[in-house]
């Protein structure tokens, strides 16, 4: 367990620094493009045509990690009234460790909805880059198991308790702020910090889940997440 909760401080580390250097990059990106647009008309409109749809490439980076973490998630959003896009994000993530006192595992799917409000102006509708605040609640449908524990013990002897499953349901809200910018047409690129509140971490009272999918480690009543996002609009509604 020590192991895990090391790889998930260097992983948050990781995140962290992979979040200043996107800051720097796609913010000034984003912002002599504001200039551009304010230079232009000064006319707010839609600027979208249809469903966005997103893959999310960090959790790629925890495969690599020991004990890797396996998952995949993918967004879609749609902007239905000026600024206000509703967002729906469905993922999986799953681990496992094996140490000479114990074999954990944990896997699930889950879910978030919420919106996000953008706070860039658009010259016109061709103006697809946005700067987003927003917020998002989240489920996840999981199990965890543990086997082979052995615990130490000088007075009573060694001992090893039966093998130990669970199959739960964390709930969680987020605080939500991120940037997108348009690569080329209906492509972009994008990063999201997430900051999430444990909704139910009494969840489970014999073990704490070193993972939660969606959410992280369950011992963190509140916790940081990233993401770092492809998107690909499909124009549905013509301009």
């Amino acid at each position: 367990m020590l192991k895990l909760k090391r790889m998930m401080y260097i992983s948050g580390s990781f995140s962290k620094t992979a979040l200043l250097l996107l800051l720097l990059s796609l913010l000034g990106k984003v912002s002599a493009q504001e200039v551009a647009g304010q230079e232009g008309s000064k006319k707010d409109t839609l600027r979208t045509f249809g469903p966005r749809f997103g893959v999310d490439l960090a959790p790629f980076i925890y495969y690599f990690t020991e004990p890797k973490i396996i998952g995949a998630e993918v967004s879609v959003d749609f902007e239905i009234y000026k600024n206000l896009y509703p967002v729906f994000e469905l993922g999986y993530s799953s681990t496992s460790e094996s140490e000479e006192t114990f074999d954990y595992e944990s896997v699930g799917n889950y879910a978030r909805v919420g919106i996000d409000y953008n706070l860039l102006k658009a010259k016109d509708r061709a103006w697809h880059n946005t700067m987003t605040l927003g917020f998002r609640y989240g489920m996840s449908f999981f199990k965890q198991s543990s086997d082979n524990v052995l615990i130490y013990s000088d007075y009573w002897g060694n001992y090893m308790p039966d093998p130990y499953e669970s199959s739960l349901k964390a709930h969680w809200l987020e605080l939500t702020g991120g940037i997108k910018v348009e690569l080329v047409s209906n492509l972009s690129l994008g990063w999201m910090i997430r900051y999430k509140f444990l909704l139910n971490p009494d969840m489970d009272p014999v073990m704490i889940p070193a993972l939660i999918p969606g959410y992280g480690n369950g011992v963190n009543t509140s916790t940081f997440g990233f993401s770092y996002s492809v998107f690909y609009m499909i124009p549905l509604i013509k301009k």
